[in-house]
């Protein structure tokens, strides 16, 4: 069901009995009833006068029934907010993720899929961030849309493991990035002055995200010269406490990229930006805390022979490590897993320790058998914090076929992942895919023995062996185009 036009349709012409009844899989039922219905739906009033053209919403949930009174004049207001606020149609469909093997034969895991914005009605919808609030249980998605210098960003909730999502909140008539949870309901986000320009402001809520009052002036680098951010902070907090300690930021600036600072007032204040060399050239820098304790930096890699006179799409994947806390960091020359095609991409610990790396491929499978381009979403998993990656053992998670060949068939190629881990050990990965549309996945690492094959971390970083891939799966994800 697409809504709010249908049920703006149904609201408009609509008098006295039920105008909207929507009963999901969330069991949410809107009605309208007029004043006759009042005395049976609110028990011990019968007979009770009421005011001429007087009517009242119910909204129906497991746990309870509110019932609002309201005047014609205000009803379709009101009831266009809750609708809004309803999970919209897109769903889970069933959905499959292949795991390389070495030479044997891939594992093939059930997974999820959906394509979330497909019932936004929002246009062109891009670049999300995901988090997941413990507390609630919930899930959030901060997403940018429109098209510029007019872009929106704004929020979606998940109360069902992200089965169904509220229609985007907005949040700033521009660009924003960088969604990250602080705990007990604290959110931050940085909006920017354009699509992927300078960070402006720091915008911050206390209540889930529902609203965003609180902002500060995103500091720039030496003074007022432009920052640019891409990527969520890294959250430290006290050991003890539980309270957030540190906020630590990467970005760039003219001239110079691999910056990093942080905060330790949440967000505030920040200490001076640092160069970091061993970074290489890169201004997109993922931050995570292994947990062994070490700092661990995902570099959206620049190499010059295979990035120079092309498109950013052939902008590869790198980590770097720190034992003390940001002090000093290893190159990432050592520790290339891509020299080109693969970026945009997240870190999540599992409980076990392990990391999972997920990341977009936008280059570097080879085309389908009718010419066309393939793009995909691929996570690895390092086992000894982050010092490898098992590559020759990497999850497909999605893979697509694009619509056109030539010097645009980039345009079906994904943009940005955001992994989150839920209570029952399964994860959530959020990515930009097609022209454009924001799709989820819902899958699972596994424990299942593997074959020791190393071929593909063997192999030279910048080779065709690492770099060149044929997914050959046996079912593409759903896109935006079907």
């Amino acid at each position: 069901m697409r809504y709010p036009p249908e049920g703006v349709r149904r609201l408009d012409r609509a008098f006295g009995r039920s105008v909207i009844s929507r009963s999901t899989d969330q069991r949410v039922q809107l009605r309208l009833l007029s004043v006759r219905d009042w005395s049976s739906v609110r028990p011990g009033a019968p007979g009770r006068p009421r005011r001429r053209n007087s009517h009242i919403l119910t909204t129906t949930t497991l746990q309870s029934a509110v019932f609002i009174r309201m005047s014609d004049a205000s009803l379709l207001s009101i009831a266009l907010a809750l609708l809004l606020a309803e999970p919209c149609a897109a769903q889970w469909e069933p959905h499959q993720v292949e795991q390389l093997n070495g030479q044997a034969d891939r594992i093939t895991s059930p997974a999820k899929i959906q394509i979330v914005s497909r019932d936004w009605e929002l246009g062109a919808v891009h670049y999300p961030y995901l988090v997941h609030l413990p507390d609630k249980n919930s899930l959030l998605l901060l997403v940018n849309w429109g098209e510029k210098p007019h872009n929106k960003a704004g929020v979606s909730m998940s109360h069902d493991a992200g089965r169904s999502w509220t229609k985007p909140r907005l949040v700033v008539d521009s660009w924003a990035v960088g969604l990250t949870s602080l705990g007990d309901g604290n959110l931050l986000l940085v909006s920017q002055k354009s699509v992927t320009g300078p960070s402006d402001t720091y915008h911050f809520s206390r209540d889930y995200g529902e609203t965003w009052t609180e902002s500060v002036a995103a500091p720039g680098y030496q003074g007022d010269k432009p920052f640019y951010e891409d990527s969520q902070f890294l959250v430290d907090r006290n050991s003890r406490t539980g309270e957030v300690s540190r906020l630590w930021a990467t970005g760039k600036a003219p001239g110079k990229a691999c910056l990093l600072r942080h905060t330790d007032d949440g967000g505030r204040t920040w200490s001076p930006l640092r160069y970091i060399p061993q970074w290489g050239r890169t201004g997109e820098i993922v931050l995570h805390r292994a947990g062994n304790g070490n700092l661990i930096a995902a570099c959206r890699t620049n190499i010059p022979r295979f990035v120079d006179g092309k498109i950013d799409h052939w902008s590869g994947l790198g980590v770097s490590l720190s034992a003390d806390n940001g002090k000093s960091w290893s190159d990432v020359g050592e520790n290339i897993l891509y020299a080109w095609g693969r970026h945009l991409s997240s870190l999540v610990t599992l409980p076990g320790g392990h990391i999972v790396l997920t990341y977009v491929v936008r280059q570097g499978y080879k085309d389908a058998a009718d010419g066309l381009p393939q793009f995909g979403i691929e996570a690895v998993v390092s086992r000894d914090y982050g010092k490898s990656w098992d590559l020759d053992h990497r999850y497909l998670l999605a893979v697509w076929k694009g619509d056109r060949k030539g010097p645009n068939a980039w345009r079906a190629s994904g943009q940005r992942t955001a992994t989150v881990l839920l209570p029952d050990g399964s994860l959530v990965t959020a990515f930009g895919a097609w022209y454009r549309n924001i799709a989820l996945v819902r899958w699972r690492t596994h424990d299942q023995q593997l074959t020791s094959d190393t071929t593909i971390a063997d192999a030279s970083w910048d080779s065709d062996a690492r770099n060149l891939f044929a997914p050959k799966i046996s079912r593409y994800a759903i896109t935006d185009a079907e």
